[in-house]
């Protein structure tokens, strides 16, 4: 069974390739630049890690009480907003569990191709993302500190571009 876990972590990453789009580097950053208002999206974390104790409700408050208490203006019907997105897959009972997590902020775009053909978009314009490993009984915790952590690197990446006046 051992020998099966290098293929269904490559068979994972396959499904859940990193994105090209978006990072954390100044660039990234930039495209922070007066943001004034963003709401959190939290996708559905899906019965496996709801049944490890990880409900997709508590983590978005989390996420929204860490920005509010960062000073970040946090509505519900903002067209900016964080997307935390957790993916676990079950390999087996005697194998770890495979998860990515990715936070990233997603945000109106336009392609510049002329002013009549102009279509805005919603992308990713900063993310952060990680593929890890873990065993059930610590996915919850693992996986709590992996978002907040992300939570924390977003925070910065925010305020090296907007500053606390």
């Amino acid at each position: 069974m051992r020998t099966l876990m290098p293929f269904v972590v490559a068979g994972f990453l396959a499904a859940h390739p990193a994105r090209a789009a978006a990072g954390d580097s100044p660039v990234e950053r930039a495209s922070l630049t007066g943001l004034t208002v963003m709401s959190v999206v939290v996708e559905d974390l899906g019965p496996l890690v709801g049944n490890l104790g990880l409900a997709t409700e508590a983590l978005q408050s989390d996420v929204e009480r860490r920005l509010r208490q960062a000073g970040l203006s946090i509505t519900p019907d903002a067209d900016a907003y964080l997307y935390v997105h957790v993916t676990v897959a079950d390999p087996g009972a005697s194998l770890p569990l495979p998860y990515v997590v990715d936070v990233s902020l997603m945000q109106e775009v336009t392609l510049p191709r002329g002013v009549k053909t102009r279509t805005p978009l919603q992308c990713p314009t900063w993310s952060v993302n990680r593929l890890g490993l873990a065993t059930s009984n610590r996915l919850r915790a693992l996986l709590s500190d992996r978002v907040s952590e992300f939570v924390d690197q977003f925070v910065t990446a925010y305020r090296s571009v907007n500053p606390r006046g």
